[in-house]
C-alpha cells in the first residue's frame, strides 16, 4: 500500500498542553503543517477541523468524548491521544461522516524531550487509511516503535499493566499508614528492593498524576474486573504462583529484567553509601 500521501495539514485539538509541544514539532520536521486548536485559538476548534486534512483530538479522558462530539462533523478524517481507546473510537464512529479515516493513538510518553524509542499504541479501524498510515510513519521515522492493537485488548491490558500497578502501590502506601509508619521509617528498615518500591510509590503519588490516573480506572471497562481479581489473588498464597511467573517472562526475559533490577538497586545501595 503507498502510504505517502505528501504534505498534510494535521489539527491538534486541545494541542495546548503537552502533547501539542511534543508533537507539533514532530509532525512539522516531517513536512507537515500544523494547527493548534483549542477553547480560545483563532482558527476555531470548528474551523480548524474543517480546513485539515486529518485531526487529532488531545484532550484529558473526560473531555474526549465532548470534543469528538463537538468538531467531528468538521472533520476530514480523525484520531486521538487518549489514555484509552475503546470509547473513543466508538465516539469517532458515531460522531464522523461515515467516508472519513479514523484511528485511535495512545502515546506511551508525557512531556519528554527525546522520543527515540519510546512506545505508541495505535489501533486502526475498518476507516483507517492513507491519512492515519502517514501519521503512523511520521513516527517510524521520528525513532518511535508503533505496537499495534485492538482497542478492547488495549484497555484491558491498561486496566492490568498500569490500573493494577496504581493500586498495588497504593495498597502498599495504605498498609504503611495502618500501620502507623512514616515513609522514612520504612525506607530505613526496608531491604534495597523494598526501597525501589518506596520509590516508585513517591513517584506515583506525585499531585499532578491525581486526576490522569482516576480517570483510567474510572474510564476503563476493565477496571472493577481487574480489582475484584487482585482482591482474589490476595486471599490465598499460591506455592506455585512464583514457578509460574517465571515461565511467564521466559529464561531469556526474566534474566534481562533482572539485570535491570539488579541496576537498580544497586544504584539505590549506591546513593545511600
Amino acid at each position: 500500500m503507498q502510504t505517502h500521501i505528501g504534505k498534510m495539514k494535521i489539527n491538534l485539538a486541545g494541542g495546548t498542553g503537552p502533547m501539542g509541544k511534543v508533537h507539533k514539532p514532530l509532525f512539522e520536521n516531517q513536512g507537515h503543517e500544523v494547527i493548534i486548536s483549542g477553547r480560545k485559538t483563532s482558527p476555531t476548534l470548528e474551523e480548524a477541523a474543517q480546513i485539515s486534512d486529518l485531526t487529532i483530538v488531545s484532550v484529558p479522558i473526560p473531555y474526549t468524548e465532548e470534543m469528538i462530539k463537538r468538531i467531528g462533523h468538521y472533520c476530514n478524517a480523525m484520531m486521538d491521544f487518549t489514555g484509552l481507546k475503546t470509547f473513543p473510537i466508538h465516539a469517532m464512529q458515531r460522531y464522523t461522516r461515515p467516508e472519513i479515516e479514523i484511528g485511535g493513538l495512545h502515546p506511551m510518553y508525557g512531556d519528554i524531550q527525546n522520543l527515540t524509542g519510546k512506545t505508541v499504541v495505535y489501533c486502526p479501524t475498518e476507516r483507517s487509511g492513507k491519512r492515519c498510515e502517514e501519521i503512523i510513519k511520521c513516527f517510524k521515522e521520528s525513532g518511535l516503535i508503533i505496537k499495534t492493537m485492538d482497542p478492547t485488548d488495549h484497555d484491558l491490558s491498561s486496566a492490568i499493566a498500569q490500573n493494577a500497578r496504581i493500586m498495588a502501590l497504593e495498597i502498599f502506601g495504605s498498609l504503611l499508614i495502618t500501620a502507623g509508619m512514616s515513609a522514612k521509617e520504612a525506607y530505613e528498615f526496608s531491604p534495597p528492593p523494598t526501597r525501589v518500591i518506596l520509590d516508585l510509590l513517591a513517584r506515583q503519588i506525585n499531585p499532578e498524576n491525581d486526576q490522569l490516573y482516576k480517570d483510567m480506572m474510572d474510564y476503563n471497562q476493565f477496571t472493577p474486573i481487574v480489582r475484584g481479581l487482585m482482591t482474589e489473588k490476595l486471599s490465598y498464597r499460591n506455592e506455585n504462583v512464583p514457578k509460574a511467573i517465571r515461565e511467564m517472562y521466559g529464561p531469556d526475559f526474566l534474566r534481562e529484567c533482572q539485570e535491570r533490577a539488579k541496576f537498580l538497586v544497586d544504584a539505590g545501595k549506591a546513593k545511600q553509601s
